[in-house]
């Protein structure tokens, strides 16, 4: 097994991002990274764009960087976002079991992006499905800590569903992130999508970011706990 180290739910100009597919692969290669997961917005996609989208991934993956297709879909009016990481097809549904039932078909992984308050109500549908949820969102919480309350919901869904874990997200819409990112060290014998996926949902991931290392658990010790609250009152005074 080897270390990957990469980025997950990263914007490109087939949505609201501000780079093109290869200029981002070059960018975070730069950075050290050996993968990304993109996640543009369902929304604007159709059949033909989609094909367009996993195609450019495919053409930009090699044996030193492998880029991902993956989907970012909208519910309760743009107020919960699920991301579709590895998934290849649009996803038709008409409800948020729906949609974690396509994409897993799709063999992705699904993942609740930033979670909005009142979180634990609006997934009651599909908690035991979800694969995991950002518990740290470089662009919502900000570089330098993730929220508390996060993990605390991440525990209330481990509580029905063991396997849901803890993901980080770069959340990339703008080159400038790229420089400070949140990002994931997966341990996955090759650098293929088929692999890095099945890492993933094993769970043999860490979240990293400004200097600290989050196991895909989310089980924090005390000192990460008392480190995180402290962070985020240094860094963000107004959510204390």
């Amino acid at each position: 097994m080897s270390l990957r180290k990469g980025v997950l739910h990263v914007h490109s100009v087939f949505s609201d991002g501000d780079q093109s597919l290869d200029r981002l692969a070059e960018l975070l290669k730069q950075f050290g990274m050996s993968f990304a997961a993109v996640s543009d917005h369902a929304e604007v996609f159709d059949d033909q764009r989609m094909e367009l989208y996993v195609r450019v991934c495919e053409s930009l993956s090699d044996q030193g960087f492998l880029m991902i297709p993956g989907l970012e879909f909208a519910l309760h009016g743009g107020n919960l976002h699920i991301l579709g990481y590895g998934i290849t097809r649009r996803v038709r549904f008409k409800s948020m079991d729906q949609l974690v039932d396509g994409i897993h078909e799709g063999g992705g992984i699904a993942v609740l992006a930033h979670p909005p308050a009142g979180s634990t109500n609006m997934i009651g549908p599909i908690k035991a499905k979800l694969d995991g949820i950002e518990v740290w969102n470089g662009r919502y919480d900000g570089t330098h800590a993730p929220r508390a309350d996060s993990f605390q919901l991440l525990r209330r869904i481990r509580a029905v569903n063991a396997k849901a874990a803890a993901y980080g997200g770069i959340d990339l819409h703008k080159t400038d992130q790229a420089r400070k990112p949140i990002y994931v060290e997966v341990e996955a014998a090759r650098l293929e999508r088929d692999a890095i996926i099945s890492a993933l949902l094993a769970g043999q991931f860490t979240v990293r970011g400004n200097n600290m290392v989050i196991p895909s658990t989310g089980n924090l010790t005390f000192v990460q706990e008392l480190s995180i609250a402290v962070k985020q009152s240094l860094c963000r005074p107004w959510a204390s």
